[in-house]
C-alpha cells in the first residue's frame, strides 16, 4: 500500500468531517447546514473508498457505495445553490431536479458505462470512469459546487471569504483531476495541493475565532 495515498484519503476524511460538522452546527443558517451535510457525505464517501484501498478485494463495491454517498453530497450542494430562491416550493423543485441529475449520473455509471476501478502498481486508486461518466461528473460537480461555494464564501468577510471561495474551488478542481487524470505525477501534485488546502481550511475555520466574528 502507498502510505502517501492512504494518508491523503485519511486526511480528506478528517478534513471533510471536521468542516462538515462545524458548518452543520450553525443550524439556523440553511447555507451552512446544507453545505455541512454535503461535506459529511463526502467524508462517508472517502471513508468507503479508503476501505476499498485497504481491502482491494472489496474495491468495486466500495467504489459504488462511495459514489452513492458522493452523489448525495451533490444533491445537498444543489440545495445550497438554490437557497436564494424566494419561494420554498421553487427551492425544493430545483433540488429535486438536481436529485434526478445525480440519479442519472449513477445510472449511467452503473449500467450504461460501468467503471472498472483498479489500484495501480504505484498504489494509486484509479476510478477509471468512462468518458460519458467523466463528463457527467464534471458537469454535476461544477454546476452544484461552484455556486454553492460562492454563496458560502459570501457569508464571510475578507480575507476569510477568499480562503473559503478559492480553497473549496481548489478542492473541486483537484477532485476533477482525480476523476480524469491517469498521470501519476499530476495526481501526486493534485493530492498535495488538496491536502495542504484542506489543512489550511479546517485549521483556520475550527481554531481561528476571527473567521466567524463577522459572519452574515
Amino acid at each position: 500500500m502507498n502510505f502517501l495515498v492512504f494518508l491523503f484519503f485519511l486526511h480528506t476524511v478528517i478534513a471533510t468531517f471536521l468542516l462538515g460538522g462545524k458548518f452543520v452546527m450553525r443550524r439556523n443558517d440553511g447555507v451552512f447546514r446544507s453545505f455541512g451535510i454535503s461535506l459529511l457525505f463526502d467524508a462517508i464517501a472517502f471513508t468507503i473508498w479508503l476501505f476499498g484501498l485497504v481491502r482491494p478485494e472489496n474495491l468495486l463495491i466500495s467504489i459504488t457505495l462511495g459514489a452513492i454517498s458522493f452523489l448525495i453530497s451533490l444533491v445537498f450542494l444543489f440545495h445550497v445553490s438554490f437557497q436564494q430562491a424566494q419561494q420554498i416550493n421553487t427551492r425544493w423543485l430545483l433540488t429535486a431536479l438536481g436529485s434526478v441529475f445525480a440519479f442519472v449520473i449513477f445510472y449511467v455509471g452503473r449500467y450504461y458505462d460501468p467503471t472498472d476501478a483498479y489500484i495501480s502498481s504505484e498504489g494509486l486508486l484509479f476510478f477509471n470512469l468512462g468518458p460519458i461518466v467523466q463528463m457527467l461528473y464534471i458537469f454535476g460537480l461544477s454546476l452544484a459546487a461552484l455556486p454553492a461555494i460562492d454563496l458560502l464564501a459570501s457569508k464571510f468577510k475578507l480575507p476569510y471569504s477568499a480562503l473559503v471561495r478559492y480553497g473549496f474551488i481548489a478542492e473541486v478542481v483537484g477532485g476533477i483531476m482525480l476523476i480524469t487524470s491517469k498521470d501519476v505525477s499530476a495526481l501526486y501534485i493534485a493530492g498535495w495541493i488538496m491536502g495542504v488546502v484542506y489543512f489550511i481550511l479546517w485549521t483556520t475555520l475550527l481554531f481561528n475565532k476571527k473567521a466567524w466574528s463577522a459572519v452574515n
